[in-house]
Formats: structure tokens, C-alpha cells, sequence
């Protein structure tokens, strides 16, 4: 059979090893049953597995075309595999720590929209894997000029996406607490709403969004702007005070 078929073979086989491979180790370290921080470097590590089952099909199938690099080839793999082995810890600390720093944001974000804190969420972790991944680049001996432009480049896009970002958060939010001014004026505690799906009593009304009380006890946040794009039905806490109870002394 031709060489390079062998090689195809070779290279497809280890595809399809690597590939349920990545999917056995992301189900063993990704159980529900792991503690949260091992849960965190199951997909990196997944790949990792994948990467291997790949490199393992490559070399099967240089040996195939080319028998005599595979002589070079163990001390090459002796001098690069530490590298390798500390561009796979930099990226995998770097997803534990990712995970820790949107931990943390989302405290930080939790009176935010929830669109925006997704967004800073994933500024925050592209960022950090971005630049462990040029790290670990950098540590493969890839010239570090082409790392120093990437550097460059993550940092630009982080100071243009947060620029973004608080300019369309604080547009939202600023949004928010001005339909929420404008409906303490129709709306009060104790009003009878009902809005699209959700029917309940105004328990209070916040900054940016209006708490409703539905009958089945649950307590539902509804955005202040949703009042003013929607078609909401109220019944007035005096109207239901006066038939509900004895009736008006003229």
C-alpha cells in the first residue's frame, strides 16, 4: 500500500483516538461529582487529550513517509516536551484562574444587566486565556516578536471592548432608571399588574426594574422598560380596597 495512504490512515486514526479521548477524560474530570475547581480545567485538559491522540497519528504517519526522521525525531521530542508540558500548565491555570476572576465579577456586576455582565465576563476570561496562550507560545520558542504583536493586540481589544462595554451598560442602565421614574408616577405598591405571561401585586418598585408578586408566590423582576414597550394592564391598591371592603360613606 502507498506510504501516503498509511499516512492518511495513520493520522485519522489517531484524529478519531484523540477525539474519544478528549470526550472520556471531559466526562471523568467534568462529573457533577468533582469539586468545582476540577470541574474548571476539564475542557483544557479534554484537549490536551485530543492534542496528544493528534500528534500521535502524525508521527505514525511521518514514520510511514519519511522512516528515517522518525531517528531525529526522540531527541527532538526530549527537548520539546518540557517546553510543551509548560505551555499545557500556563493554559490550564490560566482557565482555573479565568474562572476564579468572572467569580468575583459577578459580585462586583451584580446590580448590572445581565447582558452586560455576560459581555464582561467574557472580556475578562478571553483576555486572561488569550494572553496565557501567548505565554505558552512564547514558551514553544515561537519568535517573540510575533508575541509582542499579539500582546499589543489583546491589550487593544480589551481597552476597545471595555470602552464599548461601560458606554452600552451605562446606556442601559441610564435607560432603566428613567422608565423606572417615569412609571412611579402609573404604577404604585400594591397595584395589580399584568404584563405579557406574568399577573401579580407590585411588591416594590427599584431603581431599574419592577418586583411583581404572582399568585403562585413567586417574585419576578421585570425591567422598567418593558413596562414602557408593552401593553400592561393595571388595577389600582385603592380600587380593589374600595370593593373588596365596606362600602364609601358619601
Amino acid at each position: 500500500m502507498n506510504s501516503w495512504v498509511l499516512a492518511i490512515i495513520a493520522v485519522a486514526v489517531g484524529t478519531v483516538v484523540g477525539t474519544v479521548a478528549a470526550r472520556v477524560v471531559y466526562a471523568v474530570v467534568g462529573s457533577e461529582t468533582r469539586p468545582q475547581a476540577v470541574r474548571n480545567v476539564a475542557r483544557p485538559v479534554s484537549q490536551l487529550a485530543l492534542a496528544f491522540g493528534v500528534v500521535a497519528g502524525l508521527v505514525a504517519g511521518l514514520g510511514f513517509v519519511q522512516p528515517d526522521a522518525l531517528d531525529q525525531l526522540p531527541r527532538d521530542v526530549v527537548a520539546f516536551v518540557p517546553k510543551l508540558m509548560v505551555a499545557a500548565i500556563i493554559i490550564i491555570l490560566a482557565n482555573v484562574l479565568a474562572s476564579f476572576a468572572t467569580a468575583a465579577l459577578d459580585r462586583a456586576t451584580g446590580r448590572m444587566p445581565l447582558n452586560v455582565q455576560r459581555q464582561a465576563n467574557l472580556i475578562v476570561k478571553g483576555t486572561i486565556v488569550a494572553l496565557a496562550v501567548l505565554l505558552a507560545v512564547s514558551q514553544l520558542g515561537i519568535d517573540t516578536a510575533v508575541v509582542n504583536m499579539g500582546v499589543a493586540a489583546v491589550f487593544f481589544a480589551l481597552a476597545a471592548s471595555f470602552t464599548l462595554l461601560v458606554g452600552l451598560g451605562g446606556h442601559s442602565v441610564a435607560r432603566e432608571v428613567a422608565a423606572s421614574r417615569a412609571l412611579r408616577r402609573i404604577v404604585n405598591e400594591g397595584d395589580k399588574v399584568t404584563i405579557d405571561d406574568v399577573t401579580g401585586t407590585v411588591r416594590a418598585l427599584h431603581p431599574i426594574a419592577i418586583e411583581i408578586v404572582t399568585v403562585t408566590e413567586d417574585s419576578v423582576l421585570v425591567p422598567s422598560s418593558h413596562f414602557l414597550n408593552h401593553n400592561v394592564s393595571v388595577e389600582r391598591a385603592s380600587a380593589r380596597t374600595t370593593t373588596d371592603g365596606a362600602p364609601e360613606v358619601g
